[in-house]
């Protein structure tokens, strides 16, 4: 997916995604890293030399982490209570290079100094059972050895699954917050390792990936009252400022210089969110048509001098093609419609 970019440091960041087949005892086996999946990958502009690698997770379930990285200097502050993982002697309050956000899609946010790959601070968002620990010293995760699958036709229950936790839709950044805001699933999946994904054991399940070797049914996190999110995250400490739920999954959001932030869901909904408290300031009163809900990210742009959106969506025909939809970015109230804010 699109890498992010440095020209001070001249460094391209680019995420990777998980080896083919998934599970790692049908490579060379479970006990081994597999250089350099799930990885950040820093690499120098002028040759595309490795200048530093950070490894988010050995996967064996198809969970990618090839997102966004964004790149910003701020104070890194990680608040203890609401931060699981701290870098050993960290000094709180410096300010750094860093590259954060959500990459993969475990949904675990990752604030690493983007000039040497130092880890300095992870936290989990959605309901996860993949990773039980990470070292605070050096980054690397330990994931669940309950859940590895070792041989041909295990069924394990992982959280989340391949289409997130986090998944294309793209998150996004306000300098004006200093905080990250990223749409989020509460997903598991009963899911099975297979040799033969047209067998009827695997045809049995909802959704079979022949080149994992993965079959899966897709549910939502037990436990959980909604499905789609909207979390918006503090970049500086960690700490959750506000979190939108909605019985739909929720797409690509976009933040704004005029303090809203816009997103839609599967539900055809599409809103402008308060980026301070995350309540609902405006939404079209009857959602919109069926062709608009889709994964695209909107757009934001200015038309004359007024903030009109755009969220690009492809019509279900044999060629698609897009259309855009001009819509006002203002903050007058109306129903926000299903759904709930909660400022934390």
């Amino acid at each position: 997916m699109v890498p992010s970019y440095d020209p001070e440091l001249e460094l391209i960041y680019f995420g990777t995604a998980v080896t083919s087949p998934a599970p790692k005892f049908m490579l060379g086996g479970v006990e081994l890293t597999h250089l350099y999946h799930n990885s950040t990958l820093a690499l120098e502009a002028d040759t595309g030399a490795i200048r530093w690698y950070f490894q988010h997770l050995n996967d064996h379930w198809d969970l990618d982490h090839p997102f966004e990285r964004i790149l910003v200097d701020l104070p890194v502050s990680p608040d203890p209570e609401a931060v699981r993982w701290i870098r050993e002697g960290l000094e709180p309050g410096k300010t750094r290079k860093v590259m954060t956000g959500i990459p993969g899609k475990t949904g675990f946010v990752y604030t690493l100094d983007r000039e040497t790959g130092e880890f300095l601070w992870a936290r989990p968002t959605v309901p996860q059972n993949v990773v039980v620990d990470i070292d605070e010293t050096t980054g690397r995760a330990v994931e669940n050895t309950e859940i590895i699958f070792t041989e041909l036709d295990q069924e394990m229950l992982v959280c989340p699954t391949w289409i997130g936790g986090k998944d294309w839709e793209a998150g996004s950044y306000s300098p004006l917050t200093r905080t990250m805001y990223y749409p989020l699933r509460n997903m598991c999946a009963r899911m099975l390792v297979t040799g033969d994904t047209n067998s009827p054991r695997a045809q049995a399940f909802e959704q079979q990936v022949a080149i994992y070797n993965l079959a899966a049914d897709h549910i939502q996190a037990p436990g959980e009252e909604y499905l789609g999110t909207v979390y918006a995250i503090s970049a500086v400490t960690g700490q959750t400022k506000w979190l939108f739920e909605t019985e739909g999954s929720t797409y690509s959001v976009v933040a704004t210089g005029g303090a809203l932030i816009f997103g839609g869901d599967s539900m055809g909904l599409f809103r402008a969110f308060d980026h301070e408290t995350g309540e609902v300031l405006w939404r079209p009163g009857h959602g919109l048509p069926d062709f608009l809900r889709r994964r695209r990210s909107p757009v934001r742009g200015d038309i004359d001098r007024a903030g009109e959106f755009a969220p690009y969506a492809r019509w279900r025909r044999a060629c698609p093609r897009r259309q855009p939809v001009r819509l006002r970015a203002s903050r007058s109230a109306v129903s926000s419609g299903r759904g709930a804010a909660r400022r934390l």
